[in-house]
Order: C-alpha cells, then structure tokens, then sequence
C-alpha cells in the first residue's frame, strides 16, 4: 500500500515538492499508510476521496507529512560564520534588543545552539530568542531540553562539556538552561501570519522552501519577509533555493545561505 508513485500522486494533490520528500519518504509514507489504515482506506484513490470531504482527515494528514529531524549546529561552517562575523555584527548595528526569530524549530536544537553561541560571543542579556513550531510535542520536548547522543555529534567536546550533562550512561544529555538566555516557545504554522514585532535575524531551515511549493510558499515567505527589518539577516537551508519575492535580498559571500535584506 503506497508505493513511490502513489506517495507523488499524494504530495502532487497537495500542492507537496516530491524532491523535498525525496530522501525522508520512508517514515513519511509509514505515518501515512497509518493513518490511511485507520480510516479503512485500502487505495489511495479512497484515501484521497475521504479526506477531500473531511478536512479534519485532511489536516491529519498534513501533519503526517511534518519533517522534524534535526541536530545541534547543524551545517558547521554556518555555526562559524554566526559566530565569528553575523551575530557581533547584529549586535553592532541595532540597538537592543536583539530579536531572532527560529522558525520551525522542532526539538529545540537550533534555537538552544543559538543560545549557547550568544553566550560564548558575550552577546548582551537582552537577546529576545522566539522559537515556534507548528507540533506542540515538538515544543514539550524542546522546552525540556533533553538530546540523545546523535543530536549532539556536531557539537564540539569542550562545549558538550560546559552546556550540558550527561543523563541516563551518557546516552542523553541535559542543557544548562541556567546558564543562557531564556527562549520563549510558541506553536505557529509558518503558512499563517508571522508572530508580531519585527526580527533582526530569522531562521527559516529546511522547513517551508524544502516542503511547501507555489502560491502558498509564495505568500508565506513574503509575509515572513515582511517581518524581517531593514539589515537584518535570512538565514535558510543549505540546499535550498529562493522563490522570487518583492523584497531585495543580497546573498552573503562567504555563506550561501544567509541573507541580508535591503537596508
């Protein structure tokens, strides 16, 4: 039930990218055979009838196709720039406070990796760190802080050391909240309208340009352009591309996936 042409008949319906589900089908599809399971839906041709009609089936299935893998300091090179050049320059050029803004933050790891290299670069206390997402176990989890041992590979040792401890034989580890800067979690779909405010800097990783296509990611990434203040910095996935947008946007030199909006 649900083989490769099946799942592109599904995403095509949906308005889904097939490249951007390309590589992580295999849990996506599980979830979806499930749910098609129990709605007694034995082709896809009957799943795509019953959730045509029901929307609530409709929205169970879309959420059947979140993507939440992740891991601290992912992309390394980008870590290093933030560190080294785009953070202290944020702090240099507005005044505080500093906002950043993680978008689809799943378990937590980018925006605590954010966290620990605000510390270590002395950034000031008045850092305003909002993470969302759009699952709210996704955030419980996030909110514990709590990474398996695969979460934290790209970490370095003398950093693993300093912000976590190890629980369970090593095998999880606990981040020393105490030790950053608070982070305010907040369930939101990055397809509505972007929280209040404005950011200085904003994440928008490997979720809405790796799994949304056409108008819908048209107006939605608009929107959380429009939320970006003047300077301020876009930082997106490492494969992926820009759809056209009215807003201007330079690409940083040394890192090809960061962005500064127009001043």
């Amino acid at each position: 039930m649900l083989n490769d042409d099946e799942f592109r008949k599904l995403l095509h319906y949906l308005d889904r990218p097939w490249p951007g589900y390309r590589k992580v089908r295999k849990g996506v599809k599980k979830r979806i055979r499930r749910h098609m399971e129990q709605l007694d839906c034995r082709t896809l041709e009957a799943y795509l009838q019953r959730i045509e009609v029901h929307p609530e089936e409709k929205l169970h299935c879309e959420r059947c196709l979140l993507v939440t893998i992740s891991r601290l300091f992912r992309d390394t090179q980008l870590w290093r720039i933030l560190e080294e050049r785009l953070l202290p320059q944020l702090i240099s050029d507005f005044e505080p406070p500093i906002r950043i803004w993680s978008a689809g933050c799943a378990g937590g790891d980018e925006p605590y990796s954010l966290a620990i290299l605000w510390d270590l670069i002395g950034g000031p206390p008045t850092l305003e760190l909002l993470a969302t997402d759009i699952k709210a176990s996704c955030l419980d989890r996030a909110r514990e802080g709590v990474f398996g041992r695969s979460s934290l590979k790209e970490l370095p040792d003398h950093l693993r050391s300093a912000y976590f401890r190890p629980l369970k034989g090593d095998h999880q580890f606990s981040i020393m909240k105490e030790k950053l800067a608070s982070i305010q979690w907040h369930t939101h779909n990055l397809l509505h309208s972007p929280p209040p405010g404005h950011f200085h800097m904003v994440f928008l990783r490997n979720n809405l340009l790796t799994y949304h296509q056409g108008y819908q990611l048209q107006v939605a990434f608009d929107r959380i352009l429009s939320v970006l203040t003047s300077g301020g910095y876009l930082v997106v996935g490492s494969h992926e591309k820009l759809p056209a947008s009215s807003f201007k946007l330079d690409r940083e030199s040394n890192c090809p996936w960061v962005y500064r909006i127009a001043k």
